[in-house]
């Protein structure tokens, strides 16, 4: 207790009622919520009458060794009981879901050590349902089926929920044909998938009565961390589960720092808590440990924009710190040498380990530049997520690309033979590796001249193009835009950025003379992605790469936030109406916030005035977001323009101030 500030105090000694604690970001959260469950033991809370939710394993199991350790360690209490199992029940909501279910798995008419598909699991499921209904993976693609049905169950929606809706139309039609035979094949091998979890366990406390009571009576102190980031079927849970006199919910949590509203969190379950829980307390903890009083100030100044927030103002008793510097680059390819120059500077001047410098991006086509760059300079790296040549749509590029060129590659042949579905099968393709085309099935021989007929016109514009003019020349013979276009899919629309990403890492070779261009283009992929393994392969430390969204939670001495353009953070506005725009556009500005409160002593934000997006090259305004930190926290560097003189007057009319006017 002597370790806590006033508000974590006061958190910790609300022993009872519901409790929304607002803990700012780098407040000491995670310490509170320990500190609060070994204070209701020493009280005479029995340890086995506690529950703490968070939502990764990793974050639970910090938690369960922090509080397991406390309570060792504590002077006041004698716990040997620890060790026969009496203790917190600590956990993530999947974990608790699952638990609720083993323990009441005849109600489901399941064996109690049923199989829980993982996600592999559930492609290879839903790879033989696409085949099944004959449907092209291509168009119907596997992660965004995935994320569509964990999406519906993340809302409460079951199957039989979903199918009685009224808004009906071929995708949506299609997408039931796809759940529902998905949903079979599981009841079948008698199994529940990740999402399950949690639908079957709330379903099954909103229906039997005394199973409810049971938990509640079970755990009689509830705490929920980030609670922010719950979405339906978990705040269902987090209701059913708190007893409906006692209330003894401690919620911890930042509307701030929700960015996944995607995934399908809702902003209003931590803004209702007050309404949800009559009589809660709500205590704000707004002192930062983390960043330096600069970093917070212009924190402050970016989120305070927001309306749909608790007011709150973080403050450090950290030292002033260096000044923002914000980096104006003429293109993206002066951005990303930027990061490079300046990470080096870090290393030489400050001999600062690599892994304490992360490079932040709000896209993922963002890094193949970056990593260019860091590659070039020597740095040693990691991307946290897929590296850009190892994404599968930039090795089907390559794949068609040098199979234009070299029939004999079986391994390029095998992995595009059927990218798009062309229905040669297995069996097809092992005559085809044999040299056996004559046996091939009248249907299936046909499908493989029309590849082989793709390859050559490949092959001819190749012979007399460019290697960037050669691989948008795949994009549009393969239809991949103009699938991705129709489908409006986020995930295909990524892909498609991807795919224009590469294009612009080929221009660079239309220096050459064309015949020995694509050569070059071949050659040095094939050296980059060696030269990258080997990175990968040395222990030693490395930059961080990864999006904002892979950032949360995380922490960094250095943060370099590229790409600070106010079409990078915003969303499409033909595709919304005014409120979701409003919705959006607070949501992106969470995502900054968040960016910004991930560095402890030097923040760098830089943008393009040029970048090339799909294709096509775009003049660019810095994102009003950095328009809202005052002059006097940043520095400006860069080639190109100055940040004022390119931001201009207009933005000091904020965006969603604008869209009420």
């Amino acid at each position: 207790m002597e370790k806590l500030n006033s508000q974590q105090k006061k958190a910790v000694e609300k022993l009872s009622g519901p409790v929304l604690v607002l803990a700012g970001a780098g407040a000491g959260k995670t310490k509170t919520l320990t500190s609060r469950i070994v204070k209701l033991i020493e009280n005479g809370v029995a340890p086995q009458n506690i529950l703490a939710i968070t939502f990764t394993n990793k974050a639970s199991k910090e938690m369960e060794e922090r509080i397991l350790k406390a309570l060792q360690n504590n002077k006041k209490l004698n716990f040997p009981i620890l060790d026969y199992g009496f203790q917190p029940f600590i956990s993530t909501f999947h974990s608790l879901g699952l638990f609720i279910l083993k323990e009441n798995s005849h109600e489901l008419g399941l064996n109690k050590y049923f199989s829980i598909y993982d996600r592999d699991d559930t492609k290879k499921i839903l790879k033989e349902v696409l085949k099944i209904l004959d449907l092209d993976k291509e168009e119907w693609n596997i992660r965004s089926i995935i994320s569509f049905i964990s999406k519906n169950k993340g809302n409460f929606v079951d199957l039989n929920t979903f199918l009685k809706s009224s808004d009906r139309n071929h995708y949506t039609e299609t997408m039931a044909k796809i759940w529902q035979k998905y949903e079979e094949l599981k009841k079948k091998d008698k199994a529940l998938d990740f999402d399950d979890l949690l639908l079957e366990a709330v379903k099954l406390l909103e229906k039997k009565n005394d199973l409810r009571k049971h938990y509640q009576n079970k755990w009689k102190f509830i705490h929920i961390d980030e609670y922010q980031d719950t979405n339906k079927v978990q705040y269902k849970m987090a209701k059913l589960l708190t007893h409906p006199e006692e209330k003894n919910i401690f919620a911890v949590g930042d509307p701030d720092q929700l960015i996944y509203s995607w995934r399908g969190a809702e902003l209003k379950n931590i803004m209702n808590f007050e309404n949800d829980f009559l009589g809660a307390e709500k205590i704000i903890m707004e002192q930062n440990y983390r960043s330096t009083k600069n970093i917070i100030k212009a924190s402050n100044k970016v989120i305070q924009k927001n309306k749909q927030r608790f007011d709150k103002e973080l403050f450090t008793e950290n030292e002033p710190g260096e000044k923002i510097l914000v980096y104006t680059a003429f293109n993206e390819r002066e951005e990303a040498e930027f990061a490079a120059r300046k990470i080096q500077e870090l290393i030489d001047e400050k001999k600062i380990n690599l892994n304490e410098i992360a490079v932040l991006y709000r896209a993922n086509f963002q890094s193949r530049i970056l990593e260019e760059k860091l590659l070039k300079a020597g740095i040693y790296y990691q991307v946290l997520g897929t590296k850009f040549f190892d994404r599968a749509e930039i090795k089907d590029l390559m794949s068609y690309l040098r199979l234009s060129q070299n029939r004999e590659s079986m391994v390029d042949l095998k992995r595009v033979i059927n990218s798009p579905k062309r229905g040669i099968g297995k069996t097809s393709v092992l005559k085809i590796f044999s040299e056996k085309e004559n046996e091939l099935p009248g249907k299936t021989k046909k499908s493989y001249q029309e590849f082989l007929e793709i390859l050559d016109k490949i092959g001819n514009f190749a012979s007399q193009n460019y290697p960037s003019e050669t691989i948008k020349f795949i994009i549009e013979i393969l239809e991949f835009e103009k699938k991705a276009n129709e489908s409006k899919n986020d995930d295909l629309m990524e892909r498609l950025a991807n795919m224009f990403e590469l294009v612009e890492f080929a221009k660079k070779y239309d220096d050459f003379e064309p015949e020995d261009s694509l050569e070059k283009f071949l050659d040095d992929i094939a050296l980059m992605s060696d030269q990258d393994t080997k990175k990968d392969d040395k222990k030693e430390p490395r930059v961080k790469l990864m999006t904002i969204h892979a950032a949360k939670g995380l922490e960094f001495n250095s943060i370099f936030l590229t790409g600070a353009e106010g079409a990078l953070f915003s969303p499409q506005a033909s595709e919304l109406d005014k409120k979701k725009m409003k919705e959006k556009m607070e949501e992106e500005r969470r995502l900054f916030y968040v960016a910004m409160t991930r560095a402890k002593k030097k923040l760098f934000i830089s943008w393009a005035t040029i970048r090339t997006t799909y294709g096509q090259i775009s003049q660019n305004q810095l994102s009003s977001f950095v328009g809202d930190i005052p002059d006097y926290l940043i520095k400006e560097d860069g080639s190109f323009g100055r940040r004022n003189d390119t931001f201009g007057e207009e933005n000091d009319l904020d965006i969603l101030d604008f869209l009420d006017w």
